[in-house]
């Protein structure tokens, strides 16, 4: 009997034990691990980039948009929630009338939604680089809900060693109430002081590590 209570004490002690480590390891990997961007596809991708990101003109142009000025602000990660530098990022998305300004790539794209105003400088497409951070920015207008979707830009981020991505980023749900309290936001939003200018900031991230060798311990 008694080698039959040891035995039992043994077996819990373990289980035990055993939950606790699994326990701790989970939150080891939930300290450096980030969920991969959901992939989305959309057909108005343009069939060429402007190379700015300031998607009110054109460089050289006065500025002549109809909507309100907004700016986007991201950050692009990698798997270990590293910030992943000298990404590239293009956006693109509608004007404030619902209509894509500029001939989309794909032919499939309906002609109803594309108008090229060339009276307006808004360009609706951009291109920018993620600095050391992981940061980058964009000058754009707010657009309107479309095709039963609320306001949104569409995005795809390229990296030399963690391939494509493509997704749609929601503004409302990303709209920053207070810029101030965000490090990273303070200088955009010192910038803005004296506007009614708003700021929409997420995350997107890319499969795998941008570090060579990094791991997380999960192995």
């Amino acid at each position: 009997m008694s080698h039959f209570k040891l035995a039992l004490s043994v077996f819990v002690i373990f289980t035990a034990s055993l939950a606790i480590a699994v326990g701790v390891e989970e939150n080891l990997r939930d300290l450096n691990f980030c969920a991969v961007t959901k992939v989305t596809m959309n057909d108005y991708e343009p069939e060429s980039f402007e190379s700015s990101n300031n998607l009110l003109r054109k460089a050289g142009q006065e500025e002549i948009f109809c909507g309100k000025k907004i700016i986007v602000h991201g950050k692009v990660l990698d798997q270990n929630c590293i910030p992943v530098a000298d990404a590239k990022v293009y956006i693109w998305q509608a004007n404030c009338n619902g209509k894509y300004p500029y001939k989309p790539l794909k032919n499939i794209a309906k002609k109803s939604l594309v108008d090229i105003n060339k009276e307006l400088t808004f360009t609706g497409n951009g291109t920018a680089t993620t600095n050391n951070k992981g940061e980058f920015t964009f000058v754009t207008t707010y657009p309107p809900a479309m095709q039963g979707a609320a306001s949104h830009i569409d995005l795809r981020v390229e990296h030399y060693m963690l391939g494509t991505i493509q997704t749609t980023v929601m503004l409302d749900s990303n709209k920053v109430s207070n810029p101030h309290d965000k490090p990273e936001l303070q200088s955009i939003a010192e910038a803005l002081e004296a506007t009614d200018t708003s700021i929409y900031n997420f995350q997107i991230v890319l499969p795998g590590s941008g570090i060579k060798g990094y791991t997380d311990g999960s192995d």
